[in-house]
């Protein structure tokens, strides 16, 4: 729009003046100006591009891309009605479908990321863990994929007798995430006792949240190198969807 008015009055200064240096120095100014202008309208090529490769790669044919509409609006009221009677789980595999079929519906992803919000809250399970036991199990039933959050209140105490060459911690017992120390307080998911043995811990914080990684039952305890002469426990509140 501001292009021609531009052109105009650049030409008009190049005509007023005859000194040969001033014509090259607006002769280079053109020259500049003309790149300038091509550089904006490449940016503005890939902005279209950019903007069409985000957008939903729809059917052409009619009849095909009517079907595609008439499958959206049943299925985005299908979830609404699983939402207002609480079927978390059957509305997010509605929204999942919509995103499936129309890749980045705003409203499809925006619906499964609030299913996930909702169903984080559905099960809880609260479970006392003993400062002087093994793993014990909280009796939650994990499932991947799907978003868990602990919350932890009580004390205790690390109990550890030594003479004056103090206890060195076996190589195989020392835990792989430095953030766990003796007293912490770390998890595992357990899809069989092999598990409990094999699987890397992780610290279980108060106001934690996290996303399983897989399926399995979340076994709990503190990290110590003899754990039954310590003192106290925590209780533990879990919240998440629970598996069967």
């Amino acid at each position: 729009m501001h292009r021609i008015p531009l052109l105009f009055v650049f030409f008009a200064a190049c005509l007023a003046t005859d000194s040969p240096q001033s014509v090259f120095a607006q002769n280079a100014n053109l020259k500049r100006f003309q790149q300038q202008q091509q550089q904006l309208q490449r940016r503005m090529d890939q902005a279209v591009k950019d903007a069409a490769k985000n957008q939903p790669d729809l059917p052409s044919d009619p009849e095909l891309l009517s079907l595609h509409k008439e499958f959206i609006v049943k299925a985005e009221k299908l979830a609404g009605e699983y939402e207002r009677k609480k079927q978390y789980d059957k509305a997010r595999e509605v929204f999942e479908a919509m995103s499936r079929l129309v890749p980045k519906y705003p409203e499809a992803e925006a619906g499964v990321k609030r299913m996930l919000q909702m169903q984080s809250m559905r099960d809880r399970q609260v479970v006392r863990v003993e400062a002087s036991g093994g793993w014990q199990d909280s009796g939650a039933q994990l499932q991947k994929g799907m978003p868990v959050h602990v919350e932890v209140k009580g004390t205790w105490k690390v109990v550890l007798e030594t003479g004056p060459e103090g206890v060195e911690i076996p190589e195989k017992m020392k835990p792989r995430d430095s953030r766990i120390k003796l007293g912490t307080l770390i998890g595992v998911i357990a899809s069989s006792p092999g598990d409990l043995e094999t699987a890397k811990p992780f610290v279980v914080k108060n106001g934690g949240d996290f996303v399983a990684d897989k399926s399995g039952r979340l076994f709990l305890k503190m990290f110590d190198i003899d754990p039954t002469d310590n003192q106290g426990e925590m209780m533990v509140l879990v919240q998440s969807t629970f598996g069967k």
